[in-house]
């Protein structure tokens, strides 16, 4: 029997490089040195979801929550919720370091469920959390392209941040 493993170890490699991998366009490379206060700094005239401003912990929470609960859909009980995720968020401290815990826990679950898959079982189909039916392997197209999109979100909102004349 085949079981073909190349494109599913190619996404282990770019999730990789997308946590740490990568010393300029990871999540980790993104947050390397950054401090506290510059964490929940939240950028002037920010708008993007209800509950966020912008800070560089808001944006970590959602993409380790977001990758979370989009594996929930696709490999688990379909039961975890945003309530469910923000009240943890809050309950392990709300900051970077729970932030960054999520994250870690993201990418092992992510690693973890590509280890188990073929080549071929990234085209089975899932109902994604919209409703819509997927595949596996766009679902993981899609978290790969949102943690480098949001790891450069981070870079910039560092930059503005240092930017300010009183944080330089």
């Amino acid at each position: 029997m085949n079981e073909q493993r190349l494109i599913v170890a190619h996404l282990q490699r770019q999730f990789e490089a997308a946590f740490s991998g990568s010393r300029w366009h990871s999540l980790k490379a993104a947050l390397k040195g950054v401090q506290p206060d510059e964490a929940t700094w939240q950028p002037p005239h920010y708008k993007g979801f209800s509950w966020a401003h912008g800070s560089i912990v808001e944006i970590l929470f959602h993409v380790a929550g977001d990758t979370l609960y989009q594996l929930d859909y696709a490999f688990g009980e379909r039961t975890l919720t945003w309530e469910a995720l923000q009240e943890r968020f809050r309950r392990e401290g709300g900051d970077l370091h729970a932030a960054q815990r999520l994250l870690d826990e993201s990418f092992s679950l992510v690693q973890s469920y590509l280890s188990a898959l073929r080549d071929a079982d990234l085209a089975r189909t899932y109902r994604a959390p919209d409703g819509k039916t997927r595949t596996l392997g766009e679902l993981f197209q899609m978290l790969l392209e949102h943690w480098f999109y949001h790891a450069g979100q981070i870079v910039y909102v560092r930059c503005l941040w240092a930017g300010i004349p009183s944080q330089s």
